[in-house]
């Protein structure tokens, strides 16, 4: 009889030791034991339940299935969606998306290593010769309506300016300063209309290239299909086997 209520209490005890311990279930289907530290919102810290005392490690989200929490709760940790697509050779750094701006993407392109490739929906050569002949019609043209209006707006704001210069230095006949006045007016406003129909002009040919190079990663992003698959597996921990049920996303270019 004694050897019997030794029996229960040692199981008692070792049973509320494994429940003192937190379970880390791995996607590989590695089980950890492991006392939770921290949990934050890309990974969690913990240290190992057979070397408390030692190193504190560190695990990433996206590499746990689930936790067991020693008071008995679950959490399941599930990957985020993949909204953003990773670019393609065309693309100098970052990620994009369909449907995005150009000033959210323009930064993404290396415009100078652009090429002509059939299906290019966008001139670089209109671009550059309307922003020519009109400041910012370059991009208007290109789909870049507010950006064209900023340069013609610029372009219209240095005309005005050299009118006014030029309108009190004509009426300044015998005013030597106001016609010095006049002449600094009109001299500022040409080398602004020039410098920002340089700029139109550049930026006209810069957008189309860059659109052009957007546009093909979000035709490649088309030809991706993904499956979301269910499965099932069978993990260990305190002495009984587990199933673990989750998805895989399968991605295929």
């Amino acid at each position: 009889m004694k050897k019997i209520i030794s029996m229960v209490f040692f199981l008692l005890f070792v049973g509320g030791i494994a429940n003192a311990q937190d379970l880390i279930t791995k996607k590989n289907g590695e089980d950890i034991q492991a006392k939770i530290l921290e949990v934050n919102d890309s990974d969690i810290k913990y240290k190992r339940w057979d070397n408390l005392e030692g190193p504190t490690f560190t695990l990433k989200k996206s590499e746990i299935l689930i936790v067991r929490y020693e008071n008995g709760t679950n959490e399941v940790f599930k990957t985020q969606d993949v909204t953003r697509y990773v670019v393609s050779e065309y693309a100098a750094s970052g990620e994009i998306q369909p449907g995005m701006r150009y000033k959210e993407y323009k930064n993404f392109y290396d415009p100078r290593t652009y090429t002509y490739k059939p299906g290019d929906r966008y001139s670089p050569v209109v671009g550059g010769l309307c922003s020519w002949i009109i400041p910012g019609l370059g991009q208007m043209i290109n789909g870049e309506v507010g950006r064209g209006f900023g340069y013609l707006g610029g372009a219209i704001g240095a005309g005005v300016l050299m009118g006014v210069g030029s309108a009190i230095a004509a009426d300044s006949y015998y005013d030597e300063d106001a016609i010095i006045a006049g002449a600094i007016l009109v001299y500022i406003g040409a080398a602004a209309l020039l410098t920002i129909d340089i700029c139109a002009i550049v930026d006209g040919v810069r957008v189309a290239k860059i659109k052009n190079m957007y546009e093909r990663d979000v035709r490649e992003m088309s030809n991706v299909s993904i499956k979301l698959e269910p499965y099932l597996a069978t993990t260990s921990g305190y002495g009984s086997s587990n199933i673990a049920a989750g998805a895989s996303l399968k991605i295929k270019f």
